[in-house]
C-alpha cells in the first residue's frame, strides 16, 4: 500500500542495479566485484584527493542539487498559479461572468494543493539521492569516483581486447 513505509532496500553497484543496460558481461562484473571486495579499491578515495579538488566537486554537488531541487519546485509553483488564476476567474470574473457551479471552484483547488504533496515526494527523492549515506548507502562523491575508475578500467580491457583480434 502506499502509506507503508518503503523497507531498506541493499545498495548495489552500478552494473548490478537492475535494469542497467550496459554492455558489461558477467565476467567483467564479477571482476568488477573483486575490485569492490578488496580492503581498498584501487581508485582514489575523496579523502585521497587535494582540498582544492574536493571543494570544487562538492561546489558541482551542490549546484547539481539545487537545480534539481529548482526544476522539481517549478511545475507545483506554476501548477498552484493555473489553480489560483482558475479560482480567481470562477469566483471574481474577468471578461466573463463568475460561474455558479462548484466544479471550476474544485479543478482549481485541486490544482492549487495537490502540486505539493507531489513536490514533497520529489525533493525527498533529491535528497535521498545526494545523501545516501544517511540511508545506508555509500559516499555518492566515493563511489561516482570508483564508477569513473570503473569505466576507465572496462574501456582499457575492451581497447587491449580489440588490439589483440587485429593481430
Amino acid at each position: 500500500m502506499w502509506w507503508k513505509l518503503k523497507q531498506k532496500t541493499e545498495w548495489l553497484p552500478w552494473y548490478r542495479v537492475p535494469g542497467y543496460k550496459g554492455k558489461v558481461s558477467e565476467a567483467e562484473k564479477r571482476q568488477l566485484d573483486a575490485f569492490r571486495m578488496q580492503e581498498r579499491h584501487p581508485a582514489a578515495s575523496h579523502s585521497d584527493l587535494p582540498e582544492e579538488v574536493c571543494s570544487y566537486i562538492s561546489r558541482l554537488e551542490m549546484e547539481n542539487y539545487d537545480i534539481k531541487q529548482q526544476r522539481a519546485a517549478t511545475g507545483p509553483m506554476l501548477t498552484s498559479l493555473l489553480g489560483a488564476a482558475i479560482l480567481g476567474v470562477s469566483h471574481f470574473g474577468v471578461h466573463i461572468q463568475p460561474t455558479d457551479s462548484i466544479w471550476p471552484y474544485g479543478l482549481g483547488l485541486i490544482l492549487l494543493i495537490a502540486p505539493w504533496f507531489i513536490y514533497s515526494r520529489e525533493w525527498q527523492r533529491n535528497a535521498d539521492e545526494f545523501l545516501p549515506s544517511q540511508h545506508g548507502g555509500p559516499n555518492l562523491t566515493d563511489e561516482n569516483i570508483k564508477q569513473e575508475w570503473e569505466l576507465e578500467y572496462l574501456t582499457h580491457l575492451h581497447q587491449k581486447d580489440a588490439s589483440k583480434h587485429d593481430l
